[in-house]
């Protein structure tokens, strides 16, 4: 008796919702790439599920799955079920959706370039979700899916040399040649280039790592809680050898951090209001720097840097130390222009909304250990709930206050203050993108038939 075929119609009906099975898979993966789960190598698997469905279900779905996969991230990182305790609480959800926004117009593209293009699929979708990220910052919404990589120190050290949209790329390119082999039932080139690729780089990391090196050290504190307190804390740090304490954004007042800084002796990188959103120096002799100006004000918080005005870093007695300002850290130029300054170390005093299970806290703190592996400079990052940081040069993580602790200190060693090549190209990377997925689109308009839904 002869098989009777099944209609296309029912067959992009099954795959529609194996679809939607696939992308829920690849947002579980995801958050559980993502802080405070940190499992960084699933980065490099999260959307090979989605990229599959994508590729074998009708094009008209690759928003819905997005939207499903940025769904099911945000109910796994903001709580299950959903914690929220009032109702402005649900507009920790906004950001989620802009995500899934942007990853269904990656899907698109990925869509386009079909899954059977062998390495013009791998480096256009890697190049398209560098395009889509770079579109999001610009239109004030930065994401980057190299947060999947912030504990991955021996891979960060690639930043420096390629920029976090180079860690984006990998995430990208790594994904779609699994899903590609996946979807082909083989081990591809492709695949098997990626992953001896990642070997080695993380071999390579380490040794950087661990090669002996003599620089200054300095002892530095993150402050973290309520300004009643941090006299206090000031002196307990000090107590413990601190010669350089970080306060939250916007969280004392000149008078009073020259007098602490006077007091024990410390150098005291502070937040403050005077207008406008600034963070300032207060050094040992009671002296305070010219004030550096927060360059990208977050939702509707006044503009406090304006163009053409100087992005000031501060003298020390342990040299060039700069400082930008929360939400500064979700952008390049704020730290490349720090970087560029001559920064040994850079200061993030920092105030993040509270949202459930302190979702932005963890994933705004992620940011820290790419900037600092992107500039080769360490970076302390002070909040005044959670996620507060010493991270080194390297993007490790030295020290790491969690919620309600008041306090992380480490020994740090200074940046050269030369930056690195991503600190001089910043986002012309970009452009390099912008030119592989262009050559990617062609390739595949010329060699890849059109798709149909597979059985």
């Amino acid at each position: 008796m002869k098989a009777q075929s099944v209609p296309a119609g029912a067959l992009a009906l099954r795959w529609g919702a194996f679809g939607a099975l696939y992308a829920a898979v690849s947002g579980a993966l995801l958050a559980a790439a993502l802080p405070p789960y940190d499992a960084p190598l699933l980065g490099f698997v999260a959307f090979a599920p989605l990229l599959l469905a994508v590729w074998r279900a009708p094009q008209f779905l690759s928003i819905p799955y997005a939207l499903i996969t940025a769904g099911v991230a945000s109910l796994v990182l903001t709580g299950l079920p959903f914690t929220a305790h009032y109702s402005y609480d649900y507009l920790a959800l906004v950001p989620f959706g802009m995500f899934g926004a942007f990853l269904g117009m990656t899907l698109m593209g990925a869509r386009r370039l079909g899954s059977a293009g062998g390495w013009a699929t791998v480096l256009g979708v890697g190049a398209t979700g560098v395009l889509c990220e770079w579109l999001a910052a610009r239109l004030d919404f930065p994401y980057t899916v190299a947060l999947t990589l912030w504990r991955d120190a021996p891979l960060l050290w690639l930043a420096g040399w390629v920029g976090v949209w180079g860690l984006s790329f990998l995430v990208w390119a790594v994904n779609a040649a699994l899903a590609q082999a996946w979807a082909q039932r083989r081990i591809t080139t492709p695949l098997k280039l990626l992953a001896g690729a990642l070997v080695s780089l993380h071999a390579l990391g380490w040794l950087q790592m661990n090669l002996p090196r003599e620089r200054e050290i300095v002892r530095v504190a993150v402050v973290q809680g309520h300004r009643d307190f941090f006299p206090e804390w000031i002196r307990q740090a000090k107590a413990q050898g601190a010669q350089i304490v970080v306060l939250p954004e916007v969280s004392w007042n000149i008078p009073h951090a020259t007098s602490a800084a006077w007091q024990h002796a410390v150098c005291l990188i502070f937040g403050y209001w005077d207008g406008r959103n600034s963070a300032a120096l207060a050094a040992p002799d009671g002296s305070v720097s010219a004030p550096y100006y927060k360059m990208h004000p977050y939702g509707g918080e006044p503009r406090s840097w304006q163009e053409g005005e100087p992005v000031r870093a501060f003298p020390s007695p342990f040299g060039t130390l700069g400082a930008v300002i929360c939400y500064d850290t979700m952008f390049t130029e704020p730290c490349r222009r720090q970087a560029l300054n001559g920064a040994r170390f850079i200061a993030v005093p920092t105030h993040d909304p509270t949202t459930p299970n302190l979702a932005f806290h963890y994933l705004h703190g992620a940011t820290t250990t790419l900037r600092a592996a992107e500039h080769r400079v360490p970076m302390a990052r002070s909040e005044d709930c959670a996620a507060s940081m010493i991270v080194d040069e390297w993007g490790r993580v030295r020290a790491y206050a969690p919620p309600h602790e008041p306090l992380a200190i480490a020994d740090v060693p200074l940046g050269s203050g030369r930056g690195t090549l991503a600190s001089r190209v910043g986002d012309w990377f970009v452009l390099g993108y912008a030119l592989l997925a262009a050559g990617a689109f062609r390739h595949a308009r010329k060699h890849t038939p059109r798709l149909t839904p597979e059985a």
